[in-house]
């Protein structure tokens, strides 16, 4: 049986434990609360333990859907320039006092250099080398010498690598969490999801299929994970792209990027969705709902451009985009093949930053 180091932490309602360990070992006894039941206190085993407990707080507010925006979207354009960047900031700068302790740890992990790589293969070229030179038991010695050198380098590995993030939610907490997850299944279920890059306004409708907005953007598919290097017990939902990872964690939002990892508590993050109309000129998702068609040389009366003999007609289909926004640097647009998606997720990231209040 392991012993482990662990740290306490209070976001709001929501204990966390942050460990060393990666054996993923906990103790318990009777009335202590371990994060396995809806109800208890917690206890902590080991050096360095702190433990504080608090009650939730206001009741999660609910937002009304809104309505189509009157910007009508398109992929493509003569000409890239105008277009804005968006995307989120370094992670450095994503902080606040209640996350300094454990993005001091969080970084350390991910900044560490695992020692197992370098000894199994060290230990691989020099059993290998006493094997052809030698027989017996200086080969046999060498082996053995190898495995336990391997075996002390991935336990040093998990124990000063692997951080532990421990939840356990309960009454109101537990309850705007379960919504978070129940819209990232709606998310996760869209045939479409994108992460727009660059967007802007154009005065070319003609040659855009009617719209004023263009936009740049990369397909990409959520999940179900943890960072690298963190164990936790709860899954936790996840937007990987090509600038960041976003984990939405119960108690805040942990962006990860090249500039490190960052925190964003929930109630310092703006979550809101809207519907756009979008001239599609690439594979339209199976579940997204075609509102009309236009072509791609467009004529101000919405007929075909005939001076281009390559025009096309275009579906125009209702789409929605999420964003996530914050003061401290985090700035992200999605768009979703399902509309209703977006806006279940904005509302639950703002039901969550109630408990943050």
């Amino acid at each position: 049986m392991g012993f482990y180091l662990r740290k306490g932490f209070n976001f709001g309602p929501i204990r966390l434990n942050l460990s060393r360990s990666g054996l993923g070992a906990s103790f318990g006894v009777t009335g202590a609360r371990i994060g396995v039941g809806p109800k208890g206190s917690y206890i902590h085993l080991g050096r360095g333990g702190l433990y504080y407990r608090q009650s939730l707080g206001t009741l999660p507010r609910s937002h009304p859907p809104a309505p189509p925006v009157a910007h009508q979207h398109v992929k493509f354009d003569s000409s890239e320039q105008g277009l804005r960047e968006i995307a989120s900031t370094s992670a450095a700068g994503m902080a606040d006092s209640s996350s300094s302790e454990l993005l001091k740890e969080l970084n350390r992990v991910q900044q560490r250099w695992d020692i197992f790589p370098v000894a199994a293969i060290v230990g691989a070229l020099v059993t290998g080398w006493a094997a052809f030179e030698y027989q017996g038991w200086w080969w046999v010695s060498s082996l053995v010498v190898f495995i336990l050198a391997s075996i002390y380098a991935r336990h040093t590995d998990v124990i000063k690598g692997t951080a532990i993030l421990h939840y356990a939610l309960e009454g109101e907490a537990e309850k705007r969490f379960s919504s978070l997850l129940a819209a990232f299944g709606q998310v996760n279920r869209c045939r479409g999801i994108w992460r727009v890059n660059a967007q802007g306004h154009t005065n070319d409708w003609k040659r855009n299929a009617g719209a004023n907005t263009i936009l740049k953007r990369s397909p990409f598919r959520p999940s179900l994970a943890c960072p690298a290097k963190v164990q936790c017990n709860i899954q936790v939902p996840a937007f990987k792209t090509d600038r960041s990872t976003l984990y939405f964690f119960p108690d805040r939002l942990l962006v990860y990027n090249w500039g490190g990892v960052g925190a964003v508590p929930y109630n310092q993050l703006d979550a809101q969705a809207t519907q756009v109309q979008f001239r599609e000129d690439g594979q339209v998702p199976g579940d997204a709902v075609q509102v009309g068609t236009t072509w791609r040389f467009v004529n101000r009366n919405g007929g075909p451009d005939r001076r281009f003999n390559n025009n096309r007609q275009l579906p125009i289909m209702l789409y929605g985009q999420l964003f996530l926004t914050s003061t401290s640097g985090v700035e992200e647009v999605f768009e979703m093949s399902i509309p209703a998606a977006a806006q279940a997720t904005a509302d639950a990231i703002s039901n969550l930053s109630a408990g943050n209040l």
